[in-house]
């Protein structure tokens, strides 16, 4: 049996849109693992905005690494997680914050931050931890 009861949630939540203020809710990796989500007006992805004709099939990825740390008195199977974005080879790009330049590459996420994928801001929320 695992050592924890369950694990935490990583949520997105709009920010601008038909959908804004609406969050959606992804289950945290366990440690040692990867959760990717994807982003995009393709079925079948996790963030689906079809409502966006600026987003493109297969956008953007977000994607979330645990690593179990030590436990201490209070938390008994504490984890690090660490967030990346990366756009998707969309055409009109995927932006973090105030930046005027498109992503290039991976780069690292802090929950909080907000990214636009098309014309929809989006904001990586701070994760819930259950112990």
């Amino acid at each position: 049996m695992s050592s924890y009861k369950r694990r935490g949630e990583i949520s997105i939540t709009f920010m601008s849109g038909p959908l804004d203020g609406k969050t959606l809710t992804f289950e945290q990796p366990e440690p040692g693992k990867q959760r990717i989500i994807t982003i995009g007006r393709r079925e079948g992805c996790d963030v689906l905005m079809k409502f966006d004709n600026q987003v493109s099939r297969l956008h953007a990825r977000l994607g979330c690494t645990a690593r179990a740390v030590t436990a201490s008195d209070s938390m008994t199977s504490p984890m690090l997680l660490n967030f990346w974005l990366e756009d998707g080879g969309s055409r009109n790009g995927t932006f973090v914050e105030k930046e005027t330049d498109p992503l290039e590459g991976r780069v690292q996420l802090r929950p909080g931050t907000l990214f636009r994928v098309g014309r929809t801001w989006l904001r990586l929320d701070v994760p819930l931890s259950y112990g």
